[in-house]
């Protein structure tokens, strides 16, 4: 089942009943009737899933501009959604046309153990590319949402080779979100197009390689690690 908690920073209740955060019972309930059957159907994709998950539901600005919200696995068993009460009609607007989408893709990570905190630390930067790059594909398949974070370039080969190249040590933020010369979304881009030859290639969709190993996947896509090229 899906447990509901509020996390909105113990904002006071005006005289409507809603937080300062812009939360109140209508939008929490559009959100848990949201999250219920997002849950139901990727459960048929993802058949692992843990039948016991939090989400943890905050209103305010620490969300992807271009859809007024934005989630995160924090850890096991725990997801994070923000949804800025800013944008046109407010958490509820942004719940009934994202939340859906957006839950595929941090379900896919919890199936996977692509989690911030708790899971099996990564061992190469490219790591996150394919687990975000998978979760990408798959919220595109299965859950119909066509996201500019999963489309890619006609260069995109040459993302895969930076990013192969890269340190542990690399500076997420500037390879997964934006880069100072002006690319977005490069691991998340490039991440979808090796998933994407991945898929093609073994002919099994982005929910059958939810488990499948970094290393496995690259080598399906023509890519390899660096440690383990000839």
């Amino acid at each position: 089942m899906v447990v509901l908690i509020v996390e909105a920073r113990q904002a006071p209740t005006d005289k409507g009943g809603r937080t300062a955060s812009g939360l109140d019972d209508r939008s929490l309930a559009v959100v848990q009737e949201i999250a219920i059957e997002a849950v139901d159907e990727v459960r048929e994709w993802l058949p692992t899933l843990v039948d016991d998950l939090v989400l943890a539901v905050f209103a305010d600005d620490r969300v992807i501009p271009e859809t007024g919200e934005a989630g995160a696995s924090v850890s096991p068993g725990r997801i994070e959604w923000h949804a800025d009460p800013a944008t046109p009609g407010g958490v509820i607007s942004a719940a009934r046309r994202e939340l859906r989408f957006t839950l595929f893709h941090e379900l896919h990570h919890q199936v996977r153990g692509w989690v911030m905190r708790g899971g099996t630390p990564p061992s190469a930067f490219i790591d996150a590319p394919i687990a975000e790059g998978l979760a990408s594909a798959f919220e595109r398949d299965a859950a119909g949402r066509r996201a500019p974070w999963a489309e890619y370039p006609v260069e995109v080969g040459a993302w895969v080779d930076e990013l192969l190249a890269l340190p542990l040590t690399a500076n997420y933020a500037q390879w997964m979100f934006k880069h100072p010369d002006g690319r977005r979304w490069i691991g998340y881009r490039a991440g979808t197009y090796v998933a994407d030859r991945a898929r093609m290639v073994s002919g099994l969709s982005a929910a059958q390689l939810v488990a499948t190993p970094t290393a496995a996947v690259l080598d399906l896509a023509g890519y390899r690690l660096p440690e383990q090229a000839s």
